[in-house]
């Protein structure tokens, strides 16, 4: 043979290969890596209480890690260094687009492709929360403070400066520090006083705020009706996945707030990339839904977890194996949902 014909047949198995590969389905396994925000988020009171029901549902073992952001969850899981992750209508959005914090990372619309939903969920309202001794009653008096407004290069950062953006026309740096801590730290610098305002999403009500509140009178800042109008709130707004929702008075023994103030809330999920498996992407949706009892006796406000209300918002296609559970339970999927796997 040839060696002309020795490259033809060697190109050939290869090509083979490729392609065998690219239809191989994935295989099942039995644990998984898993990614939250900070301890005290909704997102990772959440995904402690999955990480019980699925191995009591499947006896799956999984490696929760928190503290990440959100931004960089991402990219690890369209990398498939990460099996589960916290997804974000605005953050998956930006990636697709390659805006905003994606917009130096040549890859990001790239690697958006590799991204799948299997549920979104409301991740609760960002709350800037003060001490109630700091003298700090409103955005206004963030002129020249310490504003923990999340991990830098993270969406909760991005949020929380346009909404202080919007209320003052303040500026991180030229107005106000904002330190590049994680939320770990964040959260210790404002118990320690070192931090004047402590900005996190949080549930209403919130177990970590109620935490903060058994420690001092606290205040959150609320958003005034007369700032709707800025550029960067109407910028904000415009963000699918995000509403204005009024926080009431009296969530916490000593929340010292008067009347109901104005915040953002925002919607997550729980994500997945193309290579999970269909019979696990499959049993993870499942047992979450059907164990929603289970969730409740972690976070009452987890019982708004339904398969009704799991494509609130979605904004990535469905993995094919939640695709194929929500088929089951006769969830109407919009068109740009479905799988590419399933089209």
């Amino acid at each position: 043979m040839g060696k002309h014909s020795i490259l033809k047949s060697v190109g050939a198995v290869v090509g083979l290969s490729a392609m065998l590969a690219a239809v191989q389905p994935a295989a099942a396994k039995d644990s998984f890596t898993m990614a939250s925000l900070g301890s005290s988020s909704p997102t990772t009171t959440f995904s402690i209480a999955t990480v019980e029901v699925l191995k009591k549902a499947h006896g799956y073992k999984v490696q929760l890690s928190t503290g990440t952001a959100a931004v960089r969850q991402a990219v690890d899981s369209a990398k498939n260094e990460l099996d589960l992750f916290v997804t974000a209508v605005s953050i998956h959005g930006f990636m697709k687009r390659g805006e905003r914090m994606y917009a130096k990372m040549a890859d990001a619309k790239e690697l958006s492709e590799n991204l799948r939903g299997l549920m979104n969920y409301p991740l609760g309202a960002y709350q800037c929360i003060v001490w109630d001794d700091s003298g700090i009653k409103e955005f206004s008096d963030l002129k020249g403070k310490t504003v923990f407004t999340g991990p830098p290069s993270g969406a909760a950062r991005v949020v929380v400066e346009q909404i202080i953006e919007g209320v003052t026309g303040y500026k991180p740096k030229q107005d106000f520090d904002s330190p590049n801590f994680d939320w770990a730290a964040g959260l210790q610098g404002f118990q320690d006083k070192q931090i004047d305002v402590y900005c996190t999403p949080e549930a209403i009500p919130s177990a970590g705020v109620a935490q903060l509140a058994s420690i001092g009178e606290i205040r959150v800042l609320g958003i005034p009706e007369e700032a709707l109008d800025s550029p960067a709130l109407k910028a904000l707004a415009s963000v699918p996945g995000r509403e204005f929702v009024m926080l009431p008075t009296g969530l916490y023994p000593t929340l010292v707030n008067e009347k109901e103030v104005r915040v953002v809330n925002s919607v997550v999920g729980l994500g997945t990339n193309k290579w999970m498996s269909e019979e696990d992407a499959y049993n993870i949706t499942k047992a979450i839904y059907e164990n929603v009892d289970d969730l409740t006796r972690a976070a009452a406000w987890m019982k708004v977890i339904t398969p009704e209300n799991g494509l609130n918002q979605m904004n990535m296609p469905l993995h094919v194996g939640a695709y194929k559970y929500y088929k089951e339970v006769g969830v109407d999927v919009p068109e740009d949902l479905i799988p590419p796997e399933a089209k």
